[in-house]
């Protein structure tokens, strides 16, 4: 499960190279932020998302980033259910 926390302090910090896409899976996205570094689009756009990431909600987050881990973990609590329910 990716940290909200973790990703926001890279992109503030290492966002100039991608660093936060990297954590969060978007290689592509941080490749091209190694390309364009120099311009310091990146590490605009990553002190603003990192910013964007602190002060949002872990839903939102988790939403973006965690829903495939989300969903295999309510699967998993409705297996656990099922198989409670046909223990009894």
């Amino acid at each position: 499960m990716k940290d909200k926390k973790t990703a926001a302090l890279l992109a503030i910090f290492g966002g100039f190279v991608g660093a936060h896409r990297f954590y969060l899976g978007e290689t592509g996205k941080g490749i091209f932020s190694i390309l364009i570094f120099w311009t310091f689009i990146p590490a605009i756009v990553g002190t603003l998302t990192g910013i964007k990431w602190l002060l949002g909600s872990d839903e939102a987050f988790d939403r973006a980033y965690n829903s495939e881990r989300i969903q295999r973990e309510q699967m998993d609590i409705q297996r656990q259910t099922l198989e409670a329910l046909k223990n009894k």
